[in-house]
């Protein structure tokens, strides 16, 4: 059985009724060619029988320590108790849907009943079958979240296998991870492994010395700079909206500006932030911080397998291309880092600061400063147009948490040839969040226009109507 990893644990141990770290995903189904009206009954009959695998059928209870938890496998889940259908009137666009999705969304889900809920809801436009899948942070990181969407999904129309996402990964170790508990083996390499994390601690926190004197580089201390912008008290309520950039556009940054694809990501966000902010009053006098997660390798488990570090963004009053010359040379420093710290510590250090900023809202110490302005995460997607069940999927798009001591969470997917940006915040922070989707979206040609790139526009395919998140 895989044992909950310290990040794991944390997601766990840091959930609030206002903080629920549940993640997700939104499949948005067109029909295949010829498809009855009675499509989507056989398309639920179909997946009420696929069995369910790990780590869905996985369920947490108590560990051997207080507020410790760990895993035990449950071969008795009906997948027809967790599979929920909602029917939708035809004129639901995809922000409609999306409204709908974040109340359901936020809802925690009770820890001593199977971490996961399959949602389909009918009645869209032109027959189309949205399927939300719903679970725990603390059971999968994003990666692995994406690999189990893989895992029903074909390439090819005629492909009709028969499959759900809640059959999982297909190759999740049965054994527990890292070194026995027992044995001198299991100790002597547990001792070495924690000499090595304290270590590189202290290497850590002695290259971010250097970095705030000037004298060398390394991670941004966390807390000290960060804006005290984009803040709000903790809620439950949250609301959504999505844009698309096209991946060939900023490809040709990234090689323009000498760049990588999430460099030019970054700095879209940043300006589409700074946007929002001046058009709101409340300009940064510092450059925005985000938090971004950093895999920490991809050994085809479920189990987190990341860091998540801070990243200074673009300087006030920057150029675009300023600006993404200044977020190119903070991302190579945190790559530096990665490269030459060991994993452990990288996990252990991103627990810490964050447990720091959960106990700075918990105390309800806002004077206190945050460790971020925001999470930009990009999961990597899918690189080719897939089916599912003979049914072109047009729209795969992602559902996370709102961190702690933060109102704003950016994911960006890949599908074929588009980058799905979705943002999801604190409803009483962020309201008319869809016009900061609009402004990344006007973001990209600025940075063109600014580093010399002449557009080449492709036209758009029509799928749900956008209504208000263009």
């Amino acid at each position: 059985m895989p044992r909950l990893s310290l990040v794991d644990q944390a997601f766990f141990l840091l959930e609030t009724e206002q903080r629920p770290m549940n993640i997700g995903v939104l499949v948005l189904l067109k029909p295949p060619a010829g498809a009855g009206p009675r499509w989507a009954d056989g398309l639920l009959r179909t997946m009420r029988k696929r069995p369910v695998g790990p780590p869905f059928s996985h369920r947490v209870v108590p560990g051997p320590l207080p507020g410790v938890l760990k895993l035990v496998e449950d071969a008795t889940i009906d997948p027809g108790s967790r599979l929920h259908r909602h029917t939708v009137s035809r004129d639901t666009d995809l922000q409609g849907l999306l409204d709908r999705l974040c109340k359901l969304h936020v809802v925690r889900m009770p820890r001593d009943e199977p971490l996961w809920e399959q949602h389909v809801y009918t009645g869209l436009d032109g027959g189309r079958v949205a399927l939300y899948f719903k679970t725990h942070h603390g059971l999968i990181d994003g990666i692995g979240f994406i690999n189990a969407l893989n895992t029903m999904l074909t390439t090819s129309p005629s492909q009709r296998l028969p499959r759900a996402i809640w059959e999982g990964l297909r190759h999740v170790e049965p054994a527990q991870r890292g070194p026995a508990a027992n044995g001198l083996g299991g100790w002597l390499a547990a001792a070495g492994e924690a000499r090595t994390i304290a270590a590189d601690l202290v290497k850590l926190a002695w290259h971010q010395g250097l970095r705030d004197l000037g004298l060398g580089r390394g991670l941004a201390t966390p807390f000290v700079s960060t804006p005290d912008i984009l803040k709000a008290a903790p809620s439950p309520h949250r609301v959504m909206a999505h844009c698309v950039l096209p991946l060939a556009r900023v490809r040709t940054l990234a090689r323009r500006g000498d760049a990588k694809i999430n460099d030019v990501v970054l700095t879209v966000l940043d300006m589409a932030l700074q946007h929002y902010l001046e058009e709101h009053d409340t300009p940064p006098d510092r450059p925005l911080v985000a938090d971004v997660p950093v895999a920490l390798g991809d050994d085809g488990g479920a189990g987190n397998r990341i860091t998540i570090l801070q990243v200074p963004l673009g300087r006030p009053g920057a150029t675009p291309a300023q600006r993404l010359a200044q977020i190119v040379h903070e991302t190579r420093q945190v790559k530096q880092e990665v490269r030459t710290l060991a994993p452990g510590a990288l996990a252990l250090y991103s627990i810490v600061e964050h447990s720091i900023a959960g106990t700075i809202e918990s105390l309800g110490l806002s004077r206190l400063p945050m460790l971020a302005n925001t999470v930009v995460s990009n999961p990597a997607g899918l690189e080719q147009r897939v089916y599912f069940n003979g049914a072109e999927v047009e729209l795969a798009l992602p559902f996370a948490p709102v961190a702690h001591h933060q109102v704003l969470n950016i994911t960006v997917t890949t599908y074929v040839d588009q980058l799905h940006v979705t943002f999801i915040a604190l409803r009483d922070a962020i309201p008319d969040l869809p016009r900061l989707a609009e402004y990344a979206v006007s973001a990209l040609p600025r940075l063109e226009k600014d580093l010399g790139v002449r557009p080449k526009v492709a036209k758009a395919k029509r799928t749900l109507r956008r209504g208000a998140a263009r």
